[in-house]
């Protein structure tokens, strides 16, 4: 009995073997060479008995007509179509063909069996993996935001002929990215059937914060003031009405803040500037944007009286002379620049109008201020401090003469005072900023050239000349005689003095 059961297991053992041999050299004659088994697919391409370098070059053909499929985003009525370059989606060519050539040869004995065994009666489909990564998607819908969906806009004004016009607000939608990433990662990550694809992004509406119902408030004159510039050059006429234009008719909502460099920035050429007289150094240099500052000094005069909020501002490093001491505002690159915020209730809009040699701003809102109540601002020097001169010795201009290569400027520190009256008795005082403002001096060029003498004719000379008068019987020739030195010109009147300052 014990040696019947013997018998049966080496009689199992050798079918088992038997059929793993049959097996192995089924798989082993079916998978010989360097050719993906037939039958086998790469989404709709054939690659059956293909090397691997052939199943790359026809996944590679295909691939250009996957290229091809258009990529439509739409979001509620708007649809923005995108190539698969565009999107920025990756594809698992490469690791589709290794897993083409893998099938009959990566499994153990019997999957690879299994295998063979199938794509002898039926094919077997090896999908082409697509994807595209959270950051990528998210880069898209950003780069696309615009077109996709309508921006918030609060209302707003435009005023014209002297008549404020409402500007109706716009409900517009917000992207819900977290949503619109993963639809689109979800429908990137699916077979390639289609020529197109489209995704549906997801969208919410976003109400604005002030409607036209919070524009009708702005009615009333807060703050206004004026400044002359007939008296400049043409560039900076052109460069203060230039940069008046481009904060005319701002609309600033409550607690927002306005930056004058961003608003007028940049200066150059493309932005319509004209180089003008400008400081630079405790020295007047044409730059593009000169006068710009005469923009922001007069909105920063138009801002104190309409008693909104200064954030920033500074004087310039000497004195101008459209506006009392300490009563300016200068700009120059991002190092200084005028900040105001409109810390009322409501919106405000500012209108800006230079024409004429003269420019104005003038700031509208809603009046909540007490009719009996007025301001006014005071200018007080503090201390004065006299140009000095420099002199600098010039040996090609001629002894004695002196020329005035620049003008010195006075400087001073000053205070600007805000003056609060009750029916017109004083009831408040308050200092609004001391300003510092340099002296320069003078400079001066003092010639050292010496003046030339003329030179004196040789005695020798005239005697050797006489002999040879009475020894011939031609006529004497004329002794010869040096020319005068010409002397040096003296320069221009239009040379010894520079442009006032005009900043």
């Amino acid at each position: 009995m014990l040696r019947s059961k013997k018998t049966v297991i080496a009689a199992i053992i050798g079918i088992i073997v038997i059929a793993l041999v049959i097996m192995f050299g089924f798989v082993h004659f079916a998978t010989n060479g360097d050719k993906i088994l037939s039958n086998v697919y790469i989404d709709t391409v054939n690659v059956g008995g293909m090397t691997k370098e052939q199943a790359n070059d026809a996944v590679s053909s295909y691939m250009g007509n996957v290229h091809d499929t258009k990529i439509k985003l739409k979001a509620e009525k708007h649809v923005d179509t995108l190539s698969v370059d565009e999107m920025g989606i990756q594809f698992g060519d490469e690791q589709a063909v290794k897993d083409a050539y893998g099938i009959g040869r990566s499994g153990n004995i019997f999957k690879n069996f299994f295998d063979v065994c199938k794509l002898k009666a039926s094919s077997e489909v090896v999908t082409l993996e697509s994807s595209i990564s959270k950051e990528q998607a998210k880069k898209v819908l950003e780069k696309h935001e615009k077109s996709l969906i309508a921006k918030t806009k609060n209302a707003s004004l435009k005023r014209e002929n002297g008549e404020f016009k409402i500007i109706d607000e716009v409900v517009g939608q917000e992207i819900v990215y977290d949503e619109s990433v993963a639809a689109i990662q979800d429908a990137i990550s699916k077979k390639w059937n289609k020529k197109d694809i489209t995704i549906s992004i997801h969208v919410e509406k976003e109400n604005p914060k002030y409607t036209a119902k919070d524009m009708k408030d702005v009615k009333d004159v807060l703050g206004t003031y004026a400044t002359s510039y007939g008296s400049s050059t043409y560039n900076r006429r052109q460069n203060i009405e230039n940069g008046c234009s481009k904060i005319d008719g701002t609309v600033l909502y409550p607690g927002d803040t306005l930056s004058v460099y961003k608003m007028v920035a940049p200066f150059d050429a493309e932005s319509g500037y004209y180089k003008a007289p400008s400081y630079a150094s405790g020295t007047v240099v044409q730059t593009y944007g000169g006068g710009i500052c005469q923009v922001s000094t007069t909105l920063y005069n138009a801002v104190l009286r309409s008693e909104l909020k200064v954030k920033e501002r500074s004087n310039h490093s000497m004195t101008v002379h459209y506006v009392p001491l300490a009563a300016d505002a200068a700009i120059a690159g991002t190092s200084k620049d005028l900040k105001f915020t409109n810390d009322t209730k409501t919106p405000v809009y500012i209108e800006g109008q230079a024409s004429g040699g003269t420019i104005r701003f003038t700031i509208y809102g809603k009046e909540t201020r007490a009719e009996n109540r007025s301001i006014e601002f005071e200018s007080k020097t503090i201390s004065v401090k006299s140009p000095g001169k420099v002199e600098t010795k010039d040996s090609t201009l001629e002894a004695g003469k002196k020329i005035v290569t620049q003008s010195g400027t006075t400087g001073y520190v000053a205070e600007l005072w805000k003056v609060v009256s009750i029916d017109g008795k004083e009831t408040e005082r308050t200092k609004v900023n001391t300003s510092t403002y340099n002296s320069t001096p003078t400079k001066v060029r003092v010639g050292t050239k010496k003046k030339e003498e003329k030179k004196e004719e040789n005695k020798d000379n005239k005697k050797d000349d006489s002999k040879k008068t009475e020894s011939t019987t031609a006529a004497p020739k004329k002794p010869a005689t040096t020319a005068a030195p010409k002397s040096t010109a003296a320069p221009k009147k239009t040379d010894s003095t520079t442009a006032s300052p005009s900043n």
